[in-house]
């Protein structure tokens, strides 16, 4: 049984751990060079939604991580400035502000932070990416079948009535008469 605090832990979790293999592999799944038919553009649509889901299957757990390292953030600042700052000798309060703001423990948890937004937006445009083909693909296939169901020409127009097979010779002359009607002697 899956259950959704797997999906979303963060107990383990690192940026630079996200396996993105998945994303790499639907966009090598999509067309390259422009040329798409009906074949191609029903199996990227599944290749698109494909793509979308794992990109924000990982972007809610980015989002929960970004929040964690928003509140380490605040926690290293407020300490650097309480306890860091008072040890250092500062005792204004804007003294002890410019001292947070210079920590070195506040500035990783700041690039910590940062690194953490810059992946979320990437798989935002990864998806915004997949949504786009998406759009394509499925417009051209909602026009190749009008374009299909406007002519008589497709898979889907009729034959016609089936002809028996005939058992007279129906070879025609010139005027339209039955050769073996025309009294050759």
């Amino acid at each position: 049984m899956s259950k959704l605090h797997e999906k979303i832990s963060i107990n383990t979790f690192s940026i630079e751990d996200i396996d993105i293999s998945g994303i790499e592999s639907v966009i090598s799944l999509l067309p390259t060079n422009g040329i798409v038919d009906s074949n191609i553009a029903e199996r990227g649509l599944l290749h698109t939604l494909e793509g979308q889901n794992i990109c924000q299957e990982k972007i809610v757990q980015i989002d929960r991580w970004i929040n964690f390292l928003e509140s380490e953030k605040n926690k290293t600042w407020s300490k650097a400035a309480l306890y860091k700052a008072k040890e250092a000798g500062f005792k204004t309060v804007k003294d002890k502000e410019w001292h947070a703001q210079a920590d070195d423990d506040y500035i990783e948890s700041c690039n910590q932070l940062s690194l953490a937004k810059a992946c979320k937006k990437w798989l935002e445009n990864k998806a915004s990416y997949f949504s786009g083909w998406h759009y394509a693909l499925k417009t051209f296939l909602r026009r190749d079948y009008s374009i299909e169901n406007a002519s008589s020409v497709g898979y889907n127009s009729s034959v016609g009535e089936s002809q028996p097979f005939p058992t007279k010779s129906t070879k025609v002359d010139d005027f339209g008469g039955d050769i073996d009607d025309i009294d050759w002697g």
